[in-house]
């Protein structure tokens, strides 16, 4: 069925080439920032990284904190509709947990996601920004969705947890901090990701049906 671009147009809907070329410009962000680092990190060498005009950025964005912000917000993103469907019952949740922690663990330990862990560990002008944003689109945002995943299946009688935070931020700290720390390091992890997740989510598998009280 061909789209009604003037229906689009009403409805403030982008359209797929604005999708495209916000993308390009995400990228491209992020490839600047780990190219040239926060402080020389321009919107003249995005739009120019991006082969976009610098007014076509202010489309999508105000200015360089904002891109990089979005930037990082599209890797937690790329595993949000991990934690969209509907588990029908315990086993199907628990396998579907350790399919999505391997889907975190592929993109926050993806090269360029260990190289961006690298330049926050150096000292830099704007340093305290970047961690700011990194904490709020990354690790905050990914801890939430799947904290909001678990309260679902509480709700659907799935599982039953005290502590949904604590326990979300457990499982993505088993998953992810060594693994990232020896990339970081330059060493390859001992365990892999997939028989990370495995062994996490078993291990506190009985933290699925605790007694409330």
């Amino acid at each position: 069925m061909p789209i009604n671009t003037n229906e689009i147009k009403k409805r403030g809907r982008p359209t797929t080439v604005g999708e495209e070329t916000k993308t390009k410009i995400v990228a491209a962000t992020l490839d600047v920032l780990l190219e040239l680092g926060y402080e020389k990190t321009s919107l003249d060498q995005i739009a120019s990284q991006a082969s976009v005009a610098k007014k076509t950025i202010y489309r999508f964005s105000s200015g360089k904190d904002e891109l990089i912000q979005l930037a990082l917000r599209s890797w937690t993103d790329s595993f949000k509709s991990c934690f969209e469907k509907n588990a029908a019952s315990l086993d199907e949740f628990v396998q579907q947990l350790e399919d999505g922690l391997v889907t975190i663990g592929e993109q926050v330990l993806s090269p360029k996601a260990v190289r961006l862990f690298r330049l926050l560990q150096s000292d830099f002008p704007g340093r305290d920004e970047l961690i700011a944003s990194y904490q709020q689109q990354g690790i905050q945002r990914g801890r939430r969705i799947l904290q909001l995943w678990m309260v679902k299946h509480s709700d659907l009688h799935i599982i039953r947890v005290q502590d949904y935070e604590i326990l979300s931020n457990l499982l993505l700290a088993m998953v992810i901090a060594e693994p990232l720390r020896e990339l970081a390091l330059r060493q390859t992890p001992l365990i892999p990701i997939r028989n990370r997740a495995h062994s996490a989510v078993q291990l506190l598998l009985p933290s699925f049906s605790q007694t409330i009280p």
